[in-house]
């Protein structure tokens, strides 16, 4: 089965793209779990209460202002106690900053007879430490009444004590005045929006292009006009083509909806609208009708590819064609490290007919054109440019040049050199200016101090400041060593690569410490350092190389360097580009090595247990959060295919069948789904996704790895490297 993706508008429309289901300005739309909404966090004390379940508040599916649910907040505010609620913004929409002319709007029901206006809460913003003074929600109802949707509109700068240069975290909801009586209230569609927006009416019917059915997904694939006033689709599904029911909103940047559908054999029926800025609706569209059926291994495999394609296919910028991996209202940020995933990504999607060719080389020629021309220090890219003005963005105001990340997009242009072999002047001017850009990389300025044969992660501008660490170990590390080792103009020593692997370092303070004062730093070994005249190096301590080999045996499987460390994805990143059958290093084959670890942390998440007694779903990913949690990233189960296709595959259908509902989009499966707190993430992560579609099609038809080997430069690395 071959399932195609719309390219109409998809490279042209507004330029907006985004890695949510939302805008990042909207604090609460839905709860893509049922029961409760885990970002939010309840606390009472006294004689008052606030209804909860585990300290989050209750999610109401029947009744809502958009489809599908609202938030329920029932309490109780007893002049002896006191309560709060805290919705917490996306702990991964770090980036969303407010302006002052911006208005908290949001949708209020009242549900309980006794309630007055007086008996409302009290509403603030929260900025990581920092609180806005807390201001009546009563005052800004607009015609208070029960029973029925209020619309509340509160000025941003009314909130005093607002700093708009720092990030949103959430808003409080707060005790105000007492009342001996329980209230009922239901919340939706919190979100911050500009003060002015376009009011014209949308008089024209929205057009739902089409609905197919993959298992229990129905794929629906609209085109939504160049309307400013137009700011979600909206979509109804029915049983019997009489009673639709509105079940899902989606913003318009997105081009399309899966929508999951509990039993099969059974016809279903959707048509959409549009929706305004004031949520009122178009003229609906004509009805599509579809039956969803049963689907093969084959064709759920290519719903999983199309699915994390199709994250790349929409969320990109305009001006440059690069991955934006995050929307911000006064810039366009872009990732040099993820447009990487992304032009492979897409590259797949055009030889499987996902997407058209026209549009691939559309982007990439716009990539090409961007980097050809983008600021650069020996060839190499910052991780971040603003696509809309052409310049590095320093999130830690530090500018430096990003040697992984400038690996990772140029070893997927060399890949697209290598694919796009046509004879047209479209394809041969794409070739010749990835030619240009890999010519210009000069690998020896990116090597440490004294070692020609260790490349730093970053370059700083200004080198008397320079402070970068090595790139060692088995990760996307491994490809720039490829890239530097196959350099016409300025290559590294063939043994860097295995020295990348085999060693670590560790500073000074490290070497004298008890943990490395034996015979694992020996007296030669103290004489490798980087910084072998003993002079400060830009505040920089001396590092010293040492052996990664650390022989551990954990869970029954020998583990040559120690303890897993990181995320496992780190550790495929190399065999995207590289044949694991290839990959053999002197007396240990790296593939095997990989499968080790992999082996490893299946034993021990089951082990441990994740909130699911199915042994085939494991990938636990804790975060560096404030809370603590146990996160399955579905992404490390289902992208091990090319270790254990078996194993894979069982994760894959395991993860699909039983949390396919809320874990898997039009975007393909969410970054983390935490089952024993209820959680979902409502976010993608590049990396994620370009993993799961690229390591299926090598596991499938070896496509990315064959394309790499046939890289001239690549292949005579290969030949010298990897033993036969």
């Amino acid at each position: 089965m071959r399932l195609k993706l719309i390219p109409i508008l998809l490279f042209c429309l507004f330029g907006l793209t985004a890695n949510a289901e939302t805008y990042p300005e909207v604090v609460f739309d839905n709860s893509l779990v049922k029961g409760t909404y885990a970002r939010s966090l309840v606390d009472y004390s006294g004689k008052s209460w606030v209804e909860n379940v585990n300290k989050h508040l209750l999610v109401s599916d029947t009744l809502f202002f958009t489809p599908g649910n609202a938030l329920s907040l029932r309490y109780l505010s007893h002049p002896q106690g006191d309560w709060n609620v805290t919705i917490r913004y996306s702990r991964q929409k770090f980036h969303y900053r407010l302006s002052n002319d911006d208005v908290l709007s949001f949708k209020l029901y009242v549900g309980s007879g006794n309630t007055k206006s007086e008996h409302l809460p009290s509403i603030s913003i929260k900025q990581r430490d920092n609180q806005s003074v807390s201001l009546a929600i009563g005052n800004y109802v607009q015609g208070f009444k029960k029973d029925a949707w209020l619309d509340v509109r509160i000025p941003v700068k009314e909130f005093a004590g607002l700093n708009v240069e720092e990030h949103i975290s959430g808003i409080i909801l707060r005790q105000l005045n007492d009342s001996k009586s329980t209230h009922q209230l239901f919340l939706d569609q919190i979100e911050f929006l500009p003060a002015n927006y376009s009011k014209v009416p949308l008089t024209s019917a929205a057009v739902l292009a089409k609905a197919t059915a993959y298992g229990n997904h129905v794929d629906l694939q609209w085109q939504v006009p160049l309307t400013q006033s137009i700011r979600y689709v909206k979509i109804y599904r029915s049983e019997d083509n009489k009673d639709f029911v509105p079940i899902s909103i989606r913003p318009t940047y997105m081009q399309r909806c899966l929508d999951y559908v509990p039993v099969l054999d059974k016809t279903y029926y959707y048509k959409i609208a549009w929706l305004d800025y004031n949520y009122k609706e178009s003229p609906l569209s004509a009805v599509q009708e579809v039956q969803p059926k049963k689907i093969s291994d084959d064709e759920l495999f290519s719903l999983i590819q199309i699915a994390h394609i199709n994250y790349f296919v929409e969320n990109y910028d305009i001006n440059t064609g690069m991955h934006m991996p995050f929307r911000m209202k006064e810039k366009a940020i872009v990732s040099v490290k993820e447009t990487g995933g992304a032009i492979l990504s897409l590259m797949v999607g055009v030889e499987k007919n996902f997407i058209s060719r026209p549009l691939f080389i559309s982007r990439v020629k716009r990539i090409v054109k961007f980097l050809a021309t983008a600021q650069n220090k020996h060839g190499f890219f910052p991780s971040y440019y603003d696509g809309r003005k052409g310049i590095p963005e320093y999130f830690d105001r530090r500018p430096q040049y990003d040697v992984e990340s400038s690996a990772a997009i140029m070893e997927a242009l060399l890949v697209v050199r290598q694919y796009l072999k046509g004879d047209d002047e479209a394809e041969k001017e794409i070739r010749r200016g990835i030619s240009d850009i890999w010519e210009r990389m000069d690998w020896k300025a990116v090597t440490m101090p004294y070692d020609p044969q260790t490349l730093r992660s970053n370059l700083d501008m200004l080198d008397e400041y320079f402070v970068s660490e090595p790139i060692v170990g088995v990760n996307l590390g491994l490809n720039a060593y490829m890239l530097a080792m196959a350099s016409t103009r300025s290559n590294i020593p063939i043994a860097s690569f295995s020295n990348a692997i085999e060693s670590k370092y560790v500073s000074r303070a490290e070497v004298t410490s008890s943990l490395f004062a034996d015979s694992t730093v020996s007296d030669s070994v103290r004489q490798n350092s980087l910084f072998p005249d003993g002079i400060d190096h830009g505040n920089q301590d001396s590092l010293y190389r040492v052996s990664a080999f650390q022989d551990t045996i954990m869970y029954g499987v020998e583990l040559p360097f120690g303890a897993p460390d990181g995320n496992l994805l780190e550790m495929y990143r190399p065999f995207v580009t590289i044949n694991p059958k290839l990959a053999k290093l002197k007396d240990y084959n790296l593939a095997e090595v990989v499968g080790s670890y992999a082996r490893v942390v299946k034993r021990r998440d089951n082990e441990m247990g994740v909130g699911t007694s199915n042994s085939d779903i494991w990938g636990f990913q804790q975060r560096n959060d404030s809370i603590g949690t146990f996160r399955i990233n579905p992404a490390i189960s289902v992208a091990s295919i090319f270790l254990d296709n078996q194993r894979s595959i069982k994760s894959l259908n395991a993860l699909y069948h039983e949390f396919g509902a809320f874990l898997f989009s039009e975007y393909g499966f969410r970054s983390w789904v935490d089952l024993r707190s209820n959680d979902v993430s409502d976010e993608y992560v590049a990396s994620n996704q370009a993993n799961v579609a690229l390591l299926l099609e090598n596991a499938k038809t070896g496509f990315i790895w064959k394309l790499y080997q046939q890289i001239p430069e690549i292949q005579a690395v290969e030949q010298r490297l990897f033993k036969k």
